[in-house]
């Protein structure tokens, strides 16, 4: 038997896999992201990563598989997973919820259009919690650390929503001044801690 050529089908194949999956991964966040997960169909990512569909199936197992996964890989690629600066947070938050890019890593769209579906919304919540929650109230501190990580996520939540899927005139396109201003305001007041202040001591 002649020798291997020393350009082997193997690696080849090996790096078209890594490929196809990364491309699989991409194409499964933008159809996550753009619409409800009930309507969210394997054959919407198989064409999206111009791929076939059992080829998506043999990569990731399920349609709840995928999305745990897509929406783990946008987490991992927010901010806070080198840990937070505080000086000027309330503003970094704001340029990041008003950044339209699609490099921009932003788990809100999946996690919103997965309330349609148990499953998947069983698994955004425990992710959320766990790379965002969680490290975001430890971060925090304090004994009230937990609730106030919970009202910058609504804050976060509600603004999404309102530019978005019901679009204000306020928030949607080019954002109104007044309007940046007072979510960056109000999430700072969150982070400071001084509208709770104000309440505890009324």
């Amino acid at each position: 038997m002649p020798a291997a050529e020393p350009n082997s089908p193997l690696p080849v194949r090996r790096r078209d896999a890594v490929m196809t999956r990364a491309r699989i991964l991409a194409a499964a966040r933008r159809v996550f992201a753009a619409r409800d997960y009930t309507q969210a169909r394997i054959s919407d990512i198989a064409a999206a990563a111009d791929v076939n569909q059992a080829l998506v199936i043999r990569y990731f197992g399920s349609k709840e598989q995928l999305f745990e996964i897509a929406l783990e890989a946008v987490l991992a690629e927010l901010p806070m997973q080198d840990g937070y600066l505080w000086e000027g947070l309330a503003g970094r938050i704001v340029d990041h919820l008003t950044d339209d890019s699609e490099d921009t890593p932003d788990p809100l769209p999946m996690v919103i259009h997965a309330t349609s579906d148990p499953v998947a919304q069983a698994i955004s919540m425990r992710l959320m919690k766990q790379h965002v929650l969680g490290p975001l109230g430890a971060w925090l501190g304090g004994t009230d650390g937990d609730v106030r990580a919970a009202e910058i996520l609504a804050l976060c939540a509600g603004f999404f929503t309102y530019r978005r899927l019901l679009p204000l005139a306020p928030f949607a396109g080019a954002m109104d001044p007044g309007a940046r201003q007072w979510l960056e305001r109000a999430l700072q007041d969150v982070l400071d801690g001084s509208m709770r202040g104000k309440v505890s001591r009324a």
